[in-house]
């Protein structure tokens, strides 16, 4: 029982904070005590409760408590190493284009209605 407890009081830290096709991420779980967890499976949830989620095998921690992951995707995701749960956001390798895009179009929609508009009244 007392083992149970350790479990689900592990924590997990990153550094650096991850990126998509930077350098890997290296992950740290520790028990409550701070001791390195050895051999314990983490496990990466993309896109948590959403349509589209993906959980992936990250790797098995060694005998310092750590594995490296480098992102395959950018976004929400949470980390999972025995019952501990990390929440972290990734960073895209490049900026999104489609926000931008998207804006630049209806900025350019909206000056054409307004032209169109004011031609119209005349």
């Amino acid at each position: 029982m007392i083992w149970l407890l350790g479990a689900a009081l592990a924590s997990v830290t990153l550094a650096p904070e991850p990126a998509t096709a930077e350098a890997p991420t290296v992950l740290t779980v520790l028990d409550d005590d701070g001791r390195p967890r050895s051999g314990e499976t983490v496990r990466v949830l993309h896109r948590p409760g959403l349509v589209g989620e993906a959980e992936q095998a990250i790797g098995i921690t060694d005998a310092r408590g750590q594995v490296r992951w480098t992102p395959s995707r950018g976004g929400v995701a949470h980390l999972r190493a025995g019952d501990a749960v990390h929440a972290v956001h990734v960073q895209p390798a490049t900026p999104r284009l489609d926000v931008p895009l998207l804006l630049g179009l209806l900025l350019l929609g909206g000056l054409g209605a307004t032209g169109y508009g004011l031609g119209r009244r005349r």
